[in-house]
Parts: C-alpha cells; structure tokens; sequence
C-alpha cells in the first residue's frame, strides 16, 4: 500500500498541515489550526502516531492541544524551538496568539523511528533556530525553510540569514527527485527549485 498525503490548508496564514499516512498509521505534520477539520481527515480505525513541528511559529502549532487530548499522541519539535511553543512574544509576528501546554519530545538528527515511520531528520536552522526537514520517502516536508520559488523570512526572533544560507546549502545536495511539500504554497520538488528558486 502506497503512503499518501493529505493537505489542510488552515489558518489566516493558509499553513500546510500535512496528514502523512502509511498502513493505517498517521503522522500529523505542522497543525496550525482547526482541528475539527484535521480529525475529520483520520478515519476512525487510523492511529495517529505523533504530531511532528518543523517549527514553533503560532501558525503550525495552534491545533496541538486540542489534537493531543483527541488522540492521545507524541508531539515531536526540535529542542531550539522549545520556547517558542509557551512564549507569545516569539512565536508570532502579528500579535496572533498560540501556545503548546502538551509535552514534547524532541527530534534527533539523522534516522529517528516515530511509531510506524522511519524519518530522515535534518535540523535547517535560519527561519527559526529550531526548523528542522522531516523525510519520509520521496517526500520532504520543509516547514518554512523551502518554499515553492522562495524561503522562509529570516527577520523574525531566532532568524538568521547567514544559517539560512547553511540549510539552503545541505538542500542542494538533496536527491533532485525529492517532492518538496512546504509550510505555505503549493508542492514543489528539489530539482524545481534548484533550477528557479532564486535563493540558490
């Protein structure tokens, strides 16, 4: 049975939420909001082994709470990106308010195995000191490093252009046939944007 991918686009930012499933299990990537819409996507035999954050920013983690009470589940962030899950003043760039009381695990780089799925980990700090790529597979979930055409900001509490620059480095030497599925916009994959995202 081949994986799929679900997208809920939610929120006033349009986030990515990413419903990867595979056998009957589910990872919940990147729930910025509404998740009475997210529930309604897991069929009621699914189990729903973690909800995974490429980052900390209040547009991908505002559904966490109310998700974990549903299904009872891990969540997984990278551990720089820990505060901004309970600190309002790092975590949004518009007053908007999201915060995580659930506890976290955090991710280790390279091969981490998270209930059914075996990922691909890879810190790719710039947008925020903790954004991390999650692979699965073919498919690469970016948060808001990689965008279709474009990068996430770096001006924002823990952007730095300079790490940016570094991730957006590791990501040239990705497989140009991984598909790129980020925070915001439509699907892409490495070859496209090695080809025409300017940033490269």
């Amino acid at each position: 049975m081949m994986e799929t991918i679900l997208t809920a686009v939610v929120g006033m930012y349009q986030t990515n939420c990413y419903i990867l499933k595979d056998e009957g299990h589910v990872c919940i990537i990147d729930p910025g909001k509404k998740a009475e819409r997210i529930i309604s996507m897991i069929q009621e035999d699914e189990i729903v082994d973690a909800i995974l954050l490429t980052h900390g920013h209040f547009d991908h983690i505002g559904a966490v709470d109310e998700l974990v009470k549903y299904y009872h589940c891990p969540v997984y962030v990278n551990e720089n990106d820990h505060e901004l899950l309970t600190d309002t003043s790092k975590n949004t760039a518009s007053g908007m308010i999201a915060t995580v009381t659930s506890s976290t695990q955090y991710f280790h780089e390279g091969k981490m195995k998270i209930g059914h799925f075996e990922f691909d980990i890879i810190f790719a700090p710039g947008h925020t000191e903790g954004c991390t790529l999650i692979q699965y597979k073919n498919h690469l979930f970016t948060g808001d490093v990689l965008f279709f055409e474009g990068i996430g900001r770096t001006d924002l509490y823990g952007g730095n252009m300079n790490k940016m620059r570094q991730s957006l480095n590791v990501i040239k030497s990705f497989n140009p046939n991984l598909i790129v599925y980020p925070g915001h916009g439509p699907t892409s994959t490495i070859e496209h944007e090695l080809a025409v995202n300017p940033y490269f």
